[in-house]
């Protein structure tokens, strides 16, 4: 046998000196055990226990399985590297199948009966299920242990080394695709939900009607889909948020960042980063118990304390720490050197962030600003609760054009969240194409942040 080039002086001794029958041993425990699933495959299948399959399918599937069960046991009895990467791998998926399957057991043992099951009942099962586990993993857990433990034994060339190498770099590649190709199949089943109301309504009609009246409501033929009292809503509302929020946040971003002390940041970074925790629902509860009230006493006509105003504020919270924490990132990152040459050149402390920090740390702080405005775009549930839900176009309530925001309103997402579950046929098919809106507006979002960032580069 070689020698592995990649192992010590003393490992390559001990080679010498230990005799390989331990993985040995496990190459013949493996093949037994092949040997073993697959005549009691075959025998159940015999018995008439797996009659949901084709005979042929399971004949097939346990000669296939019995290859490569011996594949392995033979690999691993010549020290294949190849081998002993495939019993470890085949160990574990075996172990993780057997514990999720035990989870369910246990579980369906506790929650499945007609009463509620005693405390001591609960930790039995419980006990009882996690020794099954320790039980029956562990063969498999030692020869996995033994597997590690004695991996300088093993024979590995330099086409497998390359060959892992090129498989770890395509999962790696996988793993980035991913998100593309679930946003990908998002926005391809968005897109066909809404064929028929693209079709049927019309884009014109949608895209730009002011009123929306759809026919499975009034229960008549005469329905009208305009989506622009919902655009405006949505625009307005992600506008406001945006006024309030990111420069409170690049603020705080800039205070925790540069300005505050140890004992500070101790206190206001977890402060920033509890408000990610409440759920949207509890924001939505504040703008309806305390914030309504107070905007209800801004005198103006039919001012009823719901509406864009609230929605802003309540979404400007939200996206608080989302922007501060990229942007405080984006600060810490720039080099040491920058400030300390601004600083030896004369510059005091706020001239240095102002004029060296904050233009280094721009692209960092555009990105915390368009993920703010996506979240503030994606909420629902608190905007739906603070809003007003009206399904006409925003208007000023009085001759002032700010009594905008005092009016009520509604966004894409609540357009979609409270209708979808009643809706049919073209309105439904509308909603969906509500969604193919956000997605667009999103993508516009994002084209504009980089059209910035290439601007003030040049």
């Amino acid at each position: 046998m070689k020698a592995n080039p990649e192992i010590t002086p003393e490992e390559h001794a001990n080679q010498k000196q230990q005799p390989p029958w331990t993985i040995k041993g496990i190459a013949l425990v493996f093949a037994a055990a092949t040997l073993g699933a697959t005549a009691a495959g075959l025998i159940l299948n015999r018995g008439g226990e797996a009659q949901s399959s084709s005979p042929v399918t399971l004949g097939l599937a346990a000669v296939i399985l019995f290859g490569i069960g011996l594949t392995l046991s033979l690999g691993l009895w010549r020290l294949k590297n190849w081998a002993r990467s495939g019993v470890m791998l085949v160990l574990i998926l075996l172990g993780l199948a057997f514990a999720v399957d035990m989870l369910f057991d246990v579980s369906a043992q506790i929650f499945a009966g007609e009463s509620v099951v005693p405390v001591l009942e609960i930790l039995k099962i419980s006990l009882s299920g996690i020794g099954r586990v320790l039980l029956y993993g562990l063969i498999p857990g030692i020869i996995l242990f033994l597997l590690m433990k004695f991996s300088w034994l093993f024979e590995e060339t330099a086409e497998q080394r390359e060959f892992l190498n090129r498989i770890s770099r395509h999962i790696l590649l996988a793993s980035a695709l991913s998100a593309i190709i679930v946003v990908a199949l998002i926005i391809l089943f968005t897109l066909i939900e809404s064929t028929d109301a693209i079709t049927e309504i019309g884009l014109e009609n949608m895209l730009l009607g002011t009123i929306w009246r759809p026919g499975s409501i009034i229960g008549t033929e005469d329905a009208q889909f305009g989506l622009i009292p919902m655009i405006a809503g949505s625009i307005l509302a992600t506008f406001g948020a945006a006024l309030l929020g990111v420069p409170l946040s690049i603020f705080t971003a800039i205070l925790l960042a540069e300005v505050a002390p140890k004992a500070v940041r101790e206190i206001v970074r977890p402060a920033v980063e509890l408000l990610a925790g409440i759920p949207s629902v509890v924001y939505g509860l504040f703008g309806m118990v305390v914030l309504a009230p107070l905007i209800r006493e801004i005198d103006v006509p039919h001012n009823t304390g719901f509406g864009l105003l609230n929605a802003s504020i309540i979404l400007a919270v939200m996206i608080i720490p989302t922007v501060t924490n990229i942007a405080e990132d984006a600060l810490r990152a720039v080099p040491r050197a920058y400030k300390d040459g601004s600083l030896a050149m004369g510059a005091t402390h706020w001239q240095t962030i102002r004029n060296v920090m904050l233009p280094a740390a721009r692209s960092g702080i555009i990105a915390a600003v368009i993920l703010g405005i996506g979240r503030a775009l994606g909420e629902t549930m608190a905007v739906i609760m603070v809003i007003g839900n009206s399904i006409a176009l925003p208007e000023p309530l009085i001759s002032n054009p700010l009594t905008l925001f005092l009016d009520t309103a509604r966004t894409l997402t609540g357009n979609i969240a409270v209708e979808i579950n009643y809706a049919a046929g073209a309105h439904r098919s509308a909603l969906f194409f509500t969604g193919i809106l956000l997605f667009l507006m999103i993508l516009l979002t994002n084209s504009l942040a980089r059209f910035l960032m290439k601007e003030r580069a040049t």
